[in-house]
């Protein structure tokens, strides 16, 4: 499995001939969206820009997921969770924000894209399961604060955190810094990885919790 970030809450994960994309954002966001050809998206809010745009892909059209349910697509199991987001952002007093548990190559993949709540519920947890890699929301203001993001890494309890959805070069959306969830964490800031490659051999292997900080690679 490869694990590219593209910026904000978007991500490449690759497994074999197999691509899922999450959360492709709209040029409006000041990011260069994502183009090319994926299997499968997933999106976290289908009414929000950030999350949204389909039009990035061409060729064949993807197998979307966009809500709540579960879905056995090309191999992958995807459960979608009902989840919290900001408060602000609700479209005719409806929350679409979507939390994901994927299983790809006998690995649980826990994506939160857009959530912006204190801590998960009971039920939001049981649902997930058990996830092996976690990619969370840290940039404050729309999504989970620093603080929001590690109880909920606390609660989950993963084998690799990956953190997203943070300020970055070209952003026009103001984020936090990546800095203060490091710190909240007691994680030692170091470059950030282009990718992280990984098996499930690898995951084996690791004994306590990791924190991959990847640059984005739009």
């Amino acid at each position: 499995m490869v694990i590219t970030w593209l910026g904000l809450s978007s991500l490449k994960i690759s497994s074999g001939d197999l691509t899922l994309v999450t959360d492709p954002f709209s040029k409006n966001v000041g990011l260069t969206p994502t183009r090319g050809q994926t299997d499968v998206v997933v999106i976290s809010n289908i009414k929000n820009e950030a999350c949204n745009n389909m039009e990035s892909f061409s060729g064949e059209l993807p197998f979307v997921v966009d809500g709540p349910g579960e879905f056995d697509v090309k191999g992958l199991l995807i459960h979608g969770i009902s989840a919290q987001g900001d408060e602000q952002a609700k479209t005719n007093g409806f929350d679409y924000t979507t939390i994901y548990s994927v299983r790809m190559e006998d690995i649980r993949l826990g994506f939160l894209g857009s959530i912006k709540q204190k801590e998960l519920t009971d039920e939001q947890l049981e649902a997930a399961g058990e996830i092996d890699i976690l990619f969370v929301p840290v940039g404050g203001k729309t999504v989970c604060s620093a603080e929001e993001a590690v109880t909920i890494v606390n609660q989950i309890e993963p084998k690799i955190v990956i953190p997203i959805h943070y300020a970055q070069k070209g952003l026009r959306i103001a984020l936090d810094k990546v800095d203060q969830f490091l710190k909240e964490l007691g994680s030692a800031s170091s470059a950030a990885q282009e990718k992280l490659t990984i098996k499930k051999s690898g995951l084996a292997e690791i004994e306590n919790e990791q924190v991959v900080a990847l640059s984005p690679q739009r």
